[in-house]
């Protein structure tokens, strides 16, 4: 590695390190923000009513399903039958 590639890997690893913690303030910040809110409600709203795409439960296509399950037969060392 020539001291110029050093540099410039120093200087994205720098840059990824300060993007990292940046992000990790945001979400302390929100997260700081809706314990404060929940903590002085008289009645805090339900967990889906504020993280609605959480509860949301995944619709998986027939084709998706069969391939969850051939892996899920091939982790537990299963065979596919032919019928």
């Amino acid at each position: 590695m020539t001291p110029k590639e050093l540099w410039i890997w120093s200087r994205a690893y720098r840059d990824r390190i300060r993007g990292e913690a940046r992000a990790r303030r945001v979400d302390i910040y929100s997260l700081a923000s809706l314990i404060r809110s929940m903590v002085w409600a008289k009645h805090p709203p339900r967990y889906d009513r504020v993280f609605p795409e959480d509860t949301r439960p995944k619709e998986m296509t027939a084709e998706q399903m069969k391939e969850q399950v051939l892996a899920l037969n091939a982790a537990f060392g299963g065979r596919i039958v032919e019928a």
